[in-house]
């Protein structure tokens, strides 16, 4: 074992070919052979449960295939993980209409907004500065990505289901902490981790924010568990994590991993408080132990103020900010998705093809004042949305279950938030997922005390609001 740059630790490696098919072309590695195996049962299994395409999207984009020795193979078959995830999933939602939760209402003022976010995405292409293949390219990700988040508040919408989901986070952070954990030093540029991880999230920034975000909610798994080996796999996925963290040396994770712990700190629910700032305090010392000076000097210079005004990144980024304002008020109703780029470099020559590396500085331009606004609302849904279920969760099944879950959701939130303000993040599947986990846990709480409320009353309910299912005695809660 050897010390990495930036203090955290792990063996050097050497990847195994890209084409393993070349090397071997009767017979397929063993990891492929398993992974091979374990996908096509989860794509089976949607077919009968369609959460476990959820699942098998959710790792299949944490562990991104293509990117891998092991999965070259798969991919010389022709094999598009996450097309063949989401299309089996969707096959499930027909196929096994008893397995998808019942959902009152319909739609939420969340979703509604995301409907409008794509509505303002697909008008600009006619309202923005053009649409060309890198344009055409971002609209289909982002469209994509909403259908899938779409999806998910659909289907993580029962106690069981919101489970697997989250486990599947905790899985997938081990195993982008492993790999980096292993990295080889090619992986490496000026000391700071960049090659690893899934399409959204395969730079250091990218993939310290996702990781960083993650946190807390494998931390409300590790508190969850109910068997000392889910709690131990919990455990050595935090470890995993928080040394991929710290390889990537990214500040604006740093900021982002501050503001998540005082919020953190702050706001542990009082059943768990001391539990949880017990943990705080552990991991903090452990994630300490694995940092060095040269990790702490890059993290001083945000509070040096010369540091700052002679770090070209940090100026350069004040700079497209400026200029994006400029944008902005050329196109209200912005430029259209992917084009921040194309259009940066006429407003500010010094920075061709730049990205504004801050995720409301990207909605804002690319989608105008419209979408800008139809995301700080889904933002600000999130919030109110954990805010209700914290406040229904003595009424759900598992009251204190429900109250961490509502933590961990905040807490990531915050998180995820403040570390894309320093890194672009709009476009991220994990990103939107995070958006997305209130709104599931929010009608997980909603089903279970509607189901407590009609047990306890066999003839009909006189309802308060019937778009909600709620009884007079607890819809005050809204």
């Amino acid at each position: 074992m050897q010390k990495k740059p930036g203090g955290a630790i792990g063996a050097p490696r050497t990847r195994a070919p890209a084409l393993c098919a070349e090397r071997c072309s009767c017979m397929w590695p063993l990891k492929t052979i398993l992974y091979f195996l374990l996908f096509w049962g989860a794509c089976i299994a949607s077919l009968v449960n369609p959460i476990w395409g959820v699942v098998n999207y959710m790792l299949a984009y944490q562990s991104n295939p293509p990117i891998t020795w092991w999965g070259q193979p798969l991919v010389n078959i022709g094999m598009r993980f996450s097309m063949l995830a989401i299309s089996f999933t969707i096959a499930g939602l027909f196929l096994s209409r008893q397995r998808v939760p019942h959902i009152r209402p319909v739609f939420s003022l969340w979703e509604v907004c995301v409907f409008g976010l794509l509505g303002v995405a697909l008008l600009d292409i006619g309202f923005g500065i053009g649409y060309d293949i890198v344009a055409q390219t971002a609209f289909e990700k982002f469209w994509k990505l909403q259908v899938f988040v779409l999806i998910l508040t659909r289907l993580a919408t029962t106690r069981r289901n919101l489970e697997l989901v989250i486990w599947s986070i905790v899985a997938g952070s081990l195993y982008l902490g492993h790999d980096a954990f292993t990295a080889p030093p090619s992986a490496f540029l000026k000391g700071r981790l960049e090659v690893f991880g899934g399409p959204d999230i395969a730079t250091s920034s990218g993939a310290a924010a996702h990781l960083t975000a993650m946190l807390p909610i494998i931390g409300v798994a590790f508190l969850t568990a109910r068997h000392w080996v889910f709690k131990a796999f919990a455990a050595l996925s935090g470890a995993f994590t928080i040394n991929a963290v710290i390889l990537c040396r990214t500040r604006s994770a740093f900021v982002g991993l501050l503001c998540g712990a005082a919020a953190a700190v702050l706001m542990a629910p009082r059943a768990k408080r001391f539990r949880i700032h017990l943990l705080l305090l552990i991991g903090g010392v452990a994630a300490f132990s694995l940092t060095d000076t040269h990790y702490w000097e890059r993290m001083s210079t945000l509070a040096d103020q010369k540091a700052l005004d002679a770090d070209q990144a940090t100026v350069s980024r004040a700079d497209i900010w400026k200029a994006s304002l400029r944008i902005l008020a050329d196109y209200p109703m912005g430029v259209g998705l992917g084009n921040f780029a194309r259009v940066i470099g006429i407003y500010d020559p010094r920075y061709p093809n730049r990205s504004p590396h801050n995720t409301l500085v990207m909605g804002f331009t690319e989608l105008g004042i419209p979408g800008g606004i139809l995301f700080v609302a889904i933002v600000l849904e999130s919030i109110r949305l954990i805010y209700v279920s914290s406040r229904l969760a003595r009424q759900s099944a598992r009251p204190l279950e429900t109250t961490l879950f509502a933590y961990g959701f905040v807490i990531s939130l915050v998180t995820y938030f403040v570390a894309g303000l320093g890194t672009e993040r709009f476009s991220c599947e994990s990103f939107w997922w995070v958006l997305a986990f209130p709104l599931c846990l929010h009608r997980v709480v909603l089903g279970e005390v509607r189901a407590e409320a009609e047990q306890q009353a066999p003839e009909p309910l006189l309802l308060s609001r019937p778009e909600y299912g709620l009884s007079p005695d607890w819809a005050h809660a809204y």
